[in-house]
């Protein structure tokens, strides 16, 4: 009757994840994680988020020299973290759309110990380019995204280097197109090289660096995620259980702005849609559309580098605890 009554309410997989050796179980300190969050410094998130918005950068459009630049220094970034390259030998999955060239970036972490199973983290790096001389630099949508990936990829190749991995395959990729009908996430889809059914999850990074429109007035350490009906069931409350033990204070939402219907708008306008379409649970982290989104104005100053990384660590424990609960 219990363990009904427990199922019913919907706790029963988090007290399940606890006793085998999840959050409240372990109990780690906090200092534990210190040196991987030192990663999260402002001054690292800053040098790789100036340069993929950088003006020299120009806005990152699919098919362009300045695309393919930034496309080279995110595989260069993984290769210097350790990263095992995922495509066949290589960190780079070539595409055409409309002829015009994109490039695919993904490096990948085993798991600690063999398995079959995948938890995928993605961001898409391409953006508006440069429109009758002026430069769209994207520095919300999406370089914050970008960075996080980054950051977190960095973190974890740190924790797999002190024998401290997770209990999935760990793949990092960066999408180039998603401004153009998120072509390089369905083409990777179509090529992916395992099962769908052996990838466990998608996060998907989409405008991650932003404070200007918070869900409630008040709370600008906030994140909306969305897509977590795609999750077993036991596993949704694993986000906000993260947000208290490891007191991120993050005001978390799982709709956009509390509309249904434009929660399924807008889950639909990113990279994990195509991950949903194959039936992979799949979720958005984001900080929503601002005044700047799609502008030229999306620039370096408005990012809150603070709550980008809380959001960021918010990620980074979610995956670990995630990937308990599935094993």
């Amino acid at each position: 009757m219990l363990a009904k009554f427990l199922k019913r309410i919907g706790i029963v997989c988090v007290v399940f994840c606890l006793h085998v050796g999840g959050l409240l179980a372990e109990r780690r300190p906090m200092g534990h994680y210190q040196p991987y969050e030192a990663v999260l410094s402002q001054t690292e998130q800053q040098r790789i988020l100036s340069y993929l918005a950088d003006d020299q950068a120009r806005g990152r459009m699919i098919g362009t020299w300045a695309n393919e630049m930034v496309a080279t220094y995110i595989r260069h970034e993984m290769e210097s973290y350790g990263l095992l390259p995922f495509f066949n030998g290589g960190y780079t999955q070539r595409f055409l759309v409309d002829s015009l060239k994109g490039f695919n970036i993904a490096g990948w972490i085993p798991a600690k110990t063999p398995t079959r199973e995948y938890l995928i983290i993605s961001a898409h790096y391409d953006h508006m380019g440069a429109i009758n001389g002026h430069v769209y630099n994207g520095a919300d949508d999406n370089a914050s995204g970008v960075t996080a990936l980054l950051n977190l990829a960095k973190m974890f190749a740190m924790m797999d280097e002190q024998g401290e991995g997770v209990d999935m395959n760990l793949v990092f990729v960066a999408f180039d197109g998603k401004e153009r009908s998120m072509a390089g996430s369905q083409y990777f889809i179509r090529h992916l090289d395992m099962l769908y059914r052996d990838v466990q999850c998608n996060i998907n990074l989409d405008q991650i660096g932003s404070v200007l429109e918070p869900v409630e007035k008040g709370k600008p350490d906030f994140v909306m995620v969305l897509g977590d009906h795609t999750l077993p069931e036991g596993t949704r409350h694993l986000l906000g259980t993260c947000n208290r033990i490891y007191q991120l204070g993050l005001d978390i939402h799982n709709s956009f702005y509390g509309s249904e219907n434009f929660t399924e708008i807008m889950y639909g306008l990113s990279d994990q849609a195509s991950f949903q379409k194959a039936n992979i649970p799949a979720l958005l982290f984001t900080s929503g559309f601002t005044k700047h989104t799609y502008k030229t104005t999306d620039d370096l100053q408005y990012i809150d580098f603070d709550v980008l990384r809380k959001r960021t660590l918010l990620i980074f424990y979610f995956v670990q605890h995630f990937a308990q609960c599935k094993r």
